[in-house]
């Protein structure tokens, strides 16, 4: 029996996940988690320090 329950909120779950993903409502999630892992791969590797454009003005590009 508390199998059956754990179940059935596990289907619950992933029946609301995907109904959220197909809503767009983890747009805004998604895209976040994605730029996050960028910058972090960027920061890793100096990417972002090296295409940094440095004018003398304040103005990073």
């Amino acid at each position: 029996m508390k199998g059956l329950v754990i179940l059935v909120l596990l289907g619950g779950l992933v029946y609301g996940g995907k109904w959220l993903y197909d809503n767009h409502y983890l747009d805004s999630f998604l895209d976040s988690v994605s730029k996050t892992t960028e910058r972090t791969a960027n920061f890793a590797t100096d990417k972002a320090v090296k295409d940094t454009n440095f004018d003398g003005q304040s103005n990073a590009y």
